[in-house]
């Protein structure tokens, strides 16, 4: 075999391809280099978005975490984000007698993240209130609990939620000032790595088994047990073809960081949003619809892998599909796409690329929180 003459430092001197004959190295010659220039094509992108210099308001906020751990992301991106966009920041828990805190700090806002099953008590809302500041709730489970937020959202200056179609109906309670923002992915934090093999699959899924996703990996679980995939979450035992697809499960739950690393060694992840009418987990006696998109959208894309979502109403909003993300309607559309771009590279590592670039100058943290406060400051 030749030698292989090594690159310049300035990338000027191309790398032959190996001799003829050796098909093993040339394919791990060829698949190395693409998978080398598709990264670098990606980090390029993170570099361009990180440039982009950030609108830091004269204000001050207290913000209030859900402080549990299915919210970690959602925590760490809106802080960090808070953090570059604002004068000063007060972080502080929902356990935490806050009144006294703010009749100190004397924010200009107080910024709730309030998720049911730690929500932050509305009396202390009240106080705030009475004493003349300004407050925010961004409701981070809309529809699935509207039962419960319900009687949240009136005690709040101003609403803020994930799911569209839930506007009209806090308006309909009173709540004056509501407003359709969803969240989004700080690409410091949730972004691609290069993991190790162990993180590697071609085709993967984060997330518990609500019935409804239980119900469609059912239906192609024959074919899946025939790929290299990865399963992460809650209750999957509940599928009828469980024991198809068992090696392939892990019911655990998985930390952001360690989230992203299973993203980033996917060439495929499949994002099934949970159904709106399952009454076993939801508290939306209302029946108010799904229409918008789950933080995880973004967090997928943010981790440079091809997603595969289900259709929202609200997402060619946010993304063209077939040109920024890939979306289907049915589990037989969901194993054709799925064929497809596990057979044609080039064409998934491009839709990556344009999908990373949309998320890392317009769905980030940054962008949501200055759309927040421009609304607050009027």
């Amino acid at each position: 075999m030749r030698r292989i003459k090594r690159p310049s430092a300035y990338g000027r001197t191309p790398v032959p391809p190996p001799d003829e004959g050796d098909a093993g190295w040339e394919n791990g010659y060829r698949d190395g280099w693409a998978e080398g220039r598709h990264l670098g094509l990606c980090e390029s992108i993170y570099a361009r978005a990180a440039s982009t210099e950030a609108v830091r308001r004269n204000v001050k906020v207290l913000y209030v975490k859900a402080d549990g751990a299915p919210y970690a992301a959602l925590d760490q991106g809106i802080e960090d984000a808070l953090r570059a966009s604002v004068r000063e920041v007060v972080v502080v828990s929902p356990e935490q007698d806050v009144v006294p805190l703010a009749e100190e700090a004397k924010p200009d806002l107080v910024l709730v993240l309030d998720a049911i099953g730690r929500s932050f008590p509305t009396g202390q809302i009240d106080a705030m209130r009475a004493r003349g500041l300004r407050t925010a709730v961004w409701l981070p489970d809309d529809p699935y609990h509207s039962d419960k937020t319900a009687a949240i959202a009136p005690h709040y200056d101003y609403v803020f939620t994930l799911e569209a179609s839930c506007v009209p109906f806090y308006q309909s309670l009173g709540c004056p000032r509501v407003y359709y923002l969803p969240f989004g992915v700080n690409p410091r934090f949730i972004r691609h790595t290069r993991p190790d093999l162990a993180y590697r699959s071609d085709i993967c899924f984060v997330g518990s088994a609500f019935w409804n996703r239980a119900a469609f990996f059912d239906e192609i679980a024959e074919y899946l047990a025939g790929k290299r995939l990865r399963i992460i979450g809650w209750w999957w035992d509940r599928m009828r073809n469980y024991r198809l697809l068992e090696d392939k499960i892990h019911g655990v739950w998985l930390s952001p960081e360690e989230t992203a690393k299973h993203y980033s060694g996917a060439k495929i992840v499949i994002n099934l949003h949970r159904s709106a009418d399952d009454a076993s987990h939801n508290a939306n006696s209302r029946n108010i619809p799904a229409h918008s998109v789950n933080p995880r959208l973004f967090e997928i894309s943010a981790c440079a892998s091809l997603q595969l979502v289900d259709e929202r109403l609200e997402l060619p909003a946010l993304y063209t599909p077939g040109r920024d993300i890939a979306t289907f309607a049915t589990p037989a559309e969901l194993v054709d796409k799925i064929e497809y771009y596990l057979n044609h590279e080039e064409e998934r590592r491009e839709m990556i690329q344009r999908g990373l670039y949309r998320t890392v100058t317009e769905h980030t943290y940054h962008n949501r929180l200055q759309r927040l406060l421009e609304i607050v400051s009027g």
